[in-house]
């Protein structure tokens, strides 16, 4: 009796629990074809633009600033070291005597206004004794050169001339001079002059008609 009331009971069983089965695999079915799977799509390449040529940027120069005037210290003179003494220089010595080169000096000559033209003169044996006289020397004069032009010897008081023009003759114009020599011709004195003949007026102090000279022995 009671497998008749089990049987019915196993039955509605099984059929609602097919009925439930049923109804899940239903649900699954929907759920999975509602669940489309999305698809990530890939992405797109986007090719790169070519490069272009991208001008540099100018420099640009900053103005120069304004140049302020510098203004230079004054500057202040430098003191300079005084000098110092310059040592006097020391004389020099005292020149040595020397010999003469001849025996015979020219100790002057002189020019005066005369009515002719000559040349005379004295030879002294000691130039402190104006008294003291050389006679029987040889004299010469002669012009530039020494060309000599007369010759004479002095008298017994040492004295000496020549005559050029006579008196009243008018001056001799030239440029003479007068020296002793030897016997022999050679010069043993400094010559005498020059003795200027100018024939200038007696009124012009710069006359010369005619001319002195005078000697004195060395030794």
């Amino acid at each position: 009796m009671q497998f008749k009331h089990w049987g019915p009971r196993l039955a509605l069983g099984a059929l609602l629990f097919a009925g439930a089965l049923a109804c899940r695999t239903t649900d699954v079915f929907i759920a999975e074809a509602t669940n489309v799977p999305t698809r990530t799509p890939r992405p797109t390449f986007t090719p790169l633009p070519p490069p272009t040529d991208t001008p540099l940027p100018t420099a640009t120069v900053p103005p120069n600033p304004t140049a302020k005037a510098t203004v230079r210290p004054t500057l202040r003179p430098t003191p300079k070291p005084a000098p110092k003494p310059t040592a006097l220089p020391q004389p020099p010595p005292p020149a040595q005597p020397t010999k003469p080169s001849y025996q015979y000096s020219a100790a002057s000559y002189k020019c005066e206004h005369s009515g002719g033209s000559w040349l005379k003169g004295h030879v002294y044996s000691d130039k402190n004794d104006p008294n003291s006289a050389v006679p029987g020397l040889k004299v010469a004069f002669g012009g530039v050169g020494g060309d000599t032009y007369g010759t004479s010897e002095t008298d017994g008081n040492g004295d000496f001339a020549f005559t050029l023009t006579a008196d009243g003759g008018g001056a001799k114009i030239g440029t003479f001079y007068i020296w002793i020599t030897s016997a022999d011709g050679n010069r043993i004195s400094d010559m005498a002059g020059p003795i200027v003949i100018n024939g200038k007026p007696d009124t012009d102090p710069a006359t010369c008609w005619a001319g002195w000279a005078y000697f004195t022995e060395n030794f």
